[in-house]
């Protein structure tokens, strides 16, 4: 452990303490040094000692003021350690909530949301990293935020339901709302898995604007398209902006038709993020000891002024 002074420069104050002593110095012409006759003789403290006890109330009044400019510079004990950091993985999930999601051709008489909800409960049972929510519909909306309370994040999941946001697919908001629970986030690794049934179809900000705005940031998004297979132009304008949106951030596209196939995937993604292993960071701590110093000034005053009221003070 070592002593710093975080403001060195009220040092320079300790250069008065000289010029006080000088200015302050006992002259014989002033002041009446020491008692002289047979009426003080038993009490006298003749010789070295007596010379130290008439400079004492000064020299304790310089030590004093000597401790209160240290106080000014405000010394701190410094301590330097190392410690284990775990920072994880941070896990936004983006579900698509649009009334398309109510379909029941996943599993026989389960919706699609039914299944994209039970599928990410079973993933979080697997992870114990920071989870945040995003639901979309025709617009973003953030429903949690990064949290490492299991049941929070299981209790959030299992209340979402169809109806709560306006209708539509709005994909490049969905991508811009989850990597923004990424600001200032410490986390190494940070990914977004996207659920979405429809392709985008909301004006404004495109869905590979928003991409690169978050791989900016480090964030991958895992997209995910789910339902029965279909040949149509939504669904391959769907595939085409998810896999672009994966491509961009530097992770997969993903197409699942039943539980199974969706939680193979869940499967994979778990593969591919897995927690990082734990590294050491150098920590400095800052810890004040200027109370010390006030302290010790403040006794030290006390006790030129006890020494000056006894026997042995100087006057005046």
């Amino acid at each position: 452990m070592n002593v710093e002074l975080a403001r060195p420069a009220y040092l320079l104050l300790l250069g008065l303490i000289p010029l006080w002593l000088w200015w302050t110095r006992p002259r014989p012409e002033r002041s009446l040094l020491t008692a002289h006759g047979e009426a003080v003789a038993s009490v006298a403290l003749p010789g070295l000692l007596g010379t130290v006890i008439e400079a004492a109330p000064a020299l304790i009044r310089a030590a004093a003021f000597a401790c209160l400019v240290l106080a000014l510079g405000q010394p701190q004990s410094v301590r330097s350690y190392r410690e284990s950091v775990n920072d994880g993985v941070g896990i936004v999930f983006a579900l698509d909530l649009s009334t398309s999601m109510l379909a029941e051709d996943m599993a026989e008489g389960t919706s699609r949301l039914e299944v994209a909800k039970t599928t990410i409960l079973r993933f979080l049972k697997r992870r114990s990293d920071d989870v945040g929510l995003i639901t979309f519909s025709g617009e973003a909306l953030t429903r949690l935020p990064l949290t490492g309370d299991r049941s929070v994040a299981a209790a959030a999941v299992t209340a979402l339901e169809t109806g709560l946001l306006r209708d539509g697919t709005d994909i490049a908001g969905a991508t811009a709302a989850a990597g923004g629970l990424f600001r200032d986030a410490p986390h190494r690794s940070k990914v977004v898995i996207l659920v979405t049934d429809g392709a985008h179809n909301k004006p404004g900000l495109a869905p590979a604007q928003a991409a690169r705005a978050v791989a900016a940031h480090g964030v991958k998004v895992y997209a995910i398209a789910i339902g029965a297979a279909s040949d149509d132009a939504d669904t391959q304008k769907m595939e085409t902006v998810l896999a672009q949106t994966a491509r961009i951030t530097g992770a997969q596209y993903f197409r699942a038709t039943d539980v199974a196939g969706l939680d193979r995937i869940y499967a994979e993604i778990n593969r591919q993020t897995g927690p990082r292993p734990a590294r050491l960071v150098k920590r400095t701590a800052f810890t004040s000891i200027a109370f010390v110093f006030v302290i010790a000034g403040l006794l030290l005053l006390l006790a030129g002024v006890l020494l000056r009221g006894s026997r042995w003070g100087v006057l005046p």
